[in-house]
């Protein structure tokens, strides 16, 4: 007989690896500037970590990419951030989030789909439908809160 025993561990919580399914990259400046209108052949987002992910939704444009940044966990900081590149971000994601969270090794401890969490709206309520921040030159995510992230393992179990 086959059984799951859930066992206590100490984990070194390290990233959280991003998955967002965006509506309207618009929503988001990059230096200043509105990021394009995927709607509009031929836009691509440009926000770093835009991804194509194939022609999924031939009726919306703007679904063929998703969002696919890597988090520190400790610190906020988007890895391999594009240095002296600046962000405001407001993305509808609704449903259609996705992350999972590695440890200090890159294995999974926890995957993630569903509202979006609060630790990715640090800058005002997103209210489990947008991602919104602000992301500084460095790739800082501005208000930051590790602790937040935890809440996405109590959902989870």
């Amino acid at each position: 007989m086959k059984t799951t025993i859930k066992k206590d561990a100490n984990v070194d919580l390290k990233y959280l690896k991003v998955d967002a399914v965006v509506r309207y990259w618009q929503d988001c400046t990059i230096n200043g500037k509105r990021d394009n209108d995927c709607e509009e052949e031929p836009n691509e987002p440009q926000i770093p970590f835009a991804e194509y992910v194939g022609d999924v939704n031939r009726i919306l444009r703007a679904y063929n990419w998703h969002w696919k940044p890597t988090i520190d966990i400790d610190n906020g900081r988007i890895l391999d951030w594009p240095e002296g590149t600046l962000a405001s971000i407001h993305y509808k994601v609704c449903d259609e989030f996705c992350c999972e969270i590695l440890d200090d090794n890159n294995n999974t401890v926890c995957s993630y789909d569903g509202y979006v969490p609060r630790c990715m709206c640090p800058k005002e309520n997103g209210y489990g439908d947008y991602i919104i921040m602000d992301i500084d030159s460095n790739g800082f995510i501005q208000g930051w809160n590790p602790e937040h992230v935890l809440r996405i393992l109590e959902q989870e179990e």
